[in-house]
């Protein structure tokens, strides 16, 4: 589904503010009257409520919504707090028909074909301390024990849908929000924040993902170089001034670990600019062109969350705690199998087998 279907619902919440906004006009002016020395304040008042107004419809109708029957929640959720925290799913696509700096760069449609996969994807709970923050490996199995080793990355393939059911069978996640986003925006999101600081520990190349930085420090990334950097598959690191191609598992655990320390610095970044009304007002204008999110999520729910982010990515950052989520290592059919550590980790979180159904 896409925004426009949403203009109706849009043009609608408009109506209504306006409405509210003109009769809170009409007692505000009678009130002027009595107090003229406040006319000007009032006015001023009044135009920036309605212009808020007037951009909250906008942003609602830029968002881009898709229809998804998320599943039931557990019938006891009793791991962290009172329940287990809400829980969104955050799915990064990669379709190669529109990335930044060319097919060259990071490889064509004729390379993998034009439909999108789950590129990266995290399961994120906001909390009263801050976010959990799971990276799942794109390449985790979530049809472990079938015949066919079906792959988070290719679940995507059949739509947003297949992916949250898989993941609510196969694990027990229970899905309350879908969010996506095409890795070309996510590119223009980074590079709407000025770009993202981030620590490299060696110098990294991977000639795949068109990723070259060639000392370990502190690096304000652009959106491509950032991108390069989360879809890294084959890197190579500098050590005694030789460079060394990594083995396979080692690659995926530092993907999976540079796409945790990229989205902190990316909330890093958000709440740097939310300093500013005027910042704050054009990002939300250009994250709501880029995301888009299942029909039951509003606008409320993204402001709920981004001020989470905001409170979490405050000083050392220690309120957004990162979390890789462990399998077994990449097989020849390119499936990394779950494993007592990955069942661990997620029930640590709220995720169990068993306590998910999928609706249909």
């Amino acid at each position: 589904m896409s925004s426009s279907d949403n203009s109706p619902a849009a043009a609608g919440m408009l109506t209504r503010a306006h409405r509210a906004l003109s009769a809170w006009w009409a007692r505000v002016r009678a009130w002027g009257r009595r107090r003229p020395g406040l006319a000007v304040v009032s006015a001023t008042l009044v135009a920036l409520l309605a212009l808020a107004a007037g951009d909250l419809g906008l942003l609602w109708a830029r968002l881009d919504h898709f229809q998804v029957n998320l599943p039931h929640s557990p019938a006891n959720g009793t791991v962290i707090g009172s329940k287990t925290p809400s829980t969104w799913l955050v799915i990064g696509t990669d379709s190669r028909t529109s990335l930044p700096d060319g097919p060259a760069r990071y490889g064509g449609v004729e390379d993998v074909g034009e439909q999108a996969r789950a590129d990266v994807a995290a399961l994120v709970q906001p909390t009263a301390s801050g976010l959990n923050v799971l990276v799942l490996p794109r390449d985790l199995t979530v049809a472990p024990g079938q015949l066919f080793d079906e792959r988070l990355a290719t679940s995507f393939l059949q739509g947003p849908q297949h992916t949250v059911d898989a993941l609510c069978s196969a694990y027990g996640v229970t899905t309350t929000h879908v969010v996506t986003i095409d890795m070309a925006q996510f590119a223009g999101i980074v590079d709407a924040l000025g770009g993202v600081d981030v620590e490299i520990d060696e110098p990294v190349r991977d000639p795949f993902s068109g990723l070259q930085i060639d000392a370990a420090g502190t690096h304000r990334l652009s959106g491509v170089d950032a991108l390069a950097l989360v879809r890294s598959r084959h890197p190579e690191v500098e050590r005694d001034g030789q460079w060394l191609a990594l083995p396979e598992q080692e690659g995926a655990e530092r993907r999976s670990h540079f796409t945790g320390v990229v989205m902190r610095a990316v909330m890093s970044s958000l709440r740097e600019r939310a300093r500013s009304p005027l910042a704050l007002q054009s990002l939300a204008w250009s994250l709501t062109g880029n995301l888009g999110v299942d029909a039951g999520t509003g606008l409320l729910d993204l402001a709920r969350l981004a001020h989470t982010a905001r409170a979490a990515a405050g000083g050392s950052g220690e309120a957004v705690n990162l979390v890789n989520v462990p399998a077994d290592p990449v097989g020849e059919d390119f499936a990394a199998p779950p494993n007592e550590q990955t069942y661990a980790t997620l029930a640590e979180y709220g995720y169990t087998p068993g306590t998910c159904t999928p609706t249909d």
